[in-house]
């Protein structure tokens, strides 16, 4: 009994390095896929066909982390390692769980770009897929998978479902046991699936090294599973439930730390990309209680899996508003790779375009980004609760700590009397994104006005008189930032 005791110990801190739920929410992500990120040697191929293999490579990951941390993006969320069937690019089609996928380099390679994010402080999330394989002959060949070769490993029979699941009324027991697109769909109530897969991961995160898994297909796995493999990996998992109810999607917080916010994402796409009123995401947040941890939920734009949000369409104003919302409001923020170069790609694969060549530092959302995550880091406002301030059809706002952010969905010019804050009596209130534009409590409430769908985030002095708090913090990102501020919103507030 000691003997398994001191094993079970053992295995348990063989990944010092393990990062926990806590931790994460101090983190902005960036997330890519590998194969579409930029290329090994630099060179700037055409890729005739995106729903095959296009070069990028983990080295071409590491010779680019200057581009990704000039953003301000301290963890990358990186698409599946494992060897994969031909066409793979994406990694969601398995083939050997103990193989790395040569298309990307080798082991070393890996290591190498594991080293040179830890010699920067940034943090690596990557892409697991425990819920089904590659396709199959047949349907009944399972001699190439390894290690799941025979047929007892998987669901059957075969019943093929769409890979986002609409079934109505709620089947769960055949969500759990379909076959997403045909890709063979493991059966965890096997032991040697269990079994494999809960050791799997625990070993896969120690020896890659990984400090959070990004978990596919959540709800297509019985929640009882996720528990036991999410404590086995011993870091930070955040899971897919590509569903936007509160509710549904919660249960699954219980057994794993986070989930990609769905929920939040459909809301701020209506009102954002639709021109639904602004108290969607006012609704929202009156249920969002119901998860168990706010603070670690993955905010989201778009992914891999959708529209690009710039699909049919030129609302860059309305993008960098609701990309202000995903950096700003409680939850940890996900990135998706190409949208800071207004990439505007349809369903998959055209949404999943290549970087390489088109790595510009200067463009506008790259510079958008930057201001906002540094921001964050020189202020660590999302530490703070987030609370709802003031609310219509067209404007929304909150506080995080001292911060004031207001956003509206509409080109038109709004203007809010702001009496809901927390503000003493000639507070002035100074713009990030324009330290010249200042409004003043007067009377206990003062004025905003947004246009174009700008997005303002606005810093306390004392007053008027005594500006140093605020002006420090905007001069510090000023600085930092060169012109990228001061070129922004000239609106008056």
């Amino acid at each position: 009994m000691k003997l398994l005791v001191a094993v079970l110990f053992i295995s348990l801190c063989l990944y010092a390095g393990a990062r926990t739920a806590e931790e994460w929410k101090t983190r902005s992500v960036y997330q890519m896929l590998t194969d579409r990120f930029a290329t090994s040697d630099g060179s700037t191929p055409v890729c005739e066909d995106l729903g095959n293999y296009c070069g990028g490579t983990w080295k071409g990951i590491e010779r680019n982390l200057d581009y990704i941390q000039g953003m301000g993006f301290d963890a990358i969320w990186i698409s599946p390692l494992v060897k994969n069937a031909p066409g793979g690019y994406h990694g969601y089609w398995t083939t050997n769980f103990y193989e790395l996928n040569e298309n990307f380099g080798t082991k070393q390679d890996w290591r190498d770009l594991v080293k040179a994010c830890k010699d920067r402080d940034m943090w690596i999330m990557v892409d697991v897929v425990p819920n089904h394989v590659a396709n199959v002959p047949n349907n009944n060949d399972f001699s190439g998978i390894v290690p799941f070769n025979k047929a007892e490993h998987y669901h059957h029979p075969v019943e093929n479902c769409a890979w986002y699941f609409k079934n109505d009324p709620m089947n769960q027991e055949k969500m759990e046991t379909c076959w997403l697109e045909f890709l063979p769909d493991l059966k965890q109530e096997d032991e040697f699936v269990r079994k494999t897969l809960i050791d799997w991961v625990r070993d896969f995160v120690q020896e890659y090294e990984i400090d959070g898994l990004r978990i596919d297909a959540l709800r297509h796995v019985p929640t009882w599973f996720w528990k036991e493999y999410a404590q086995s990996s011993g870091v930070f998992t955040i899971g897919e439930t590509f569903f936007k109810d509160v509710a549904y999607c919660a249960q699954y917080q219980k057994v794993i730390d986070s989930l990609l916010n769905f929920p939040l994402q459909y809301k701020l796409n209506y009102a954002f990309h639709q021109g639904g009123s602004m108290t969607a995401i006012a609704n929202y947040f009156a249920e969002a209680s119901i998860w168990s941890d706010q603070t670690v939920l993955g905010n989201f734009v778009s992914n891999h899996d959708m529209n690009r949000y710039l699909h049919n369409n030129t609302d860059v104003a309305g993008f960098k508003a609701i990309y202000g919302f995903v950096l700003t409001c409680v939850g940890i923020p996900l990135v998706y790779y190409g949208d800071e170069q207004l990439f505007d790609g349809g369903r998959d694969p055209k949404n999943r375009e290549t970087l390489w060549g088109k790595m510009n530092q200067e463009s506008e959302m790259y510079q958008f980004f930057k201001t906002l995550n540094k921001f964050r880091k020189d202020t660590q406002f999302f530490l703070e609760p987030q609370v709802e301030r003031q609310v219509d059809e067209y404007f929304y706002s909150f506080t995080r700590g001292k911060y004031f952010f207001a956003f509206t969905n509409i080109l038109e010019s709004v203007t809010q009397t702001i009496s809901s804050h927390s503000y003493t009596e000639n507070t002035v209130l100074c713009n990030l994104f324009d330290e010249k534009e200042c409004v003043k409590v007067v009377n206990g409430k003062f004025q905003l006005t947004i246009v174009d769908k700008q997005v303002k985030i606005l810093i306390p002095t004392v007053t008027e008189e005594s500006k140093s708090e605020g002006n420090k913090v905007l001069q510090g990102i000023k600085n930092a930032l060169g012109a990228a501020v001061s070129s922004g919103d000239k609106s008056n507030a």
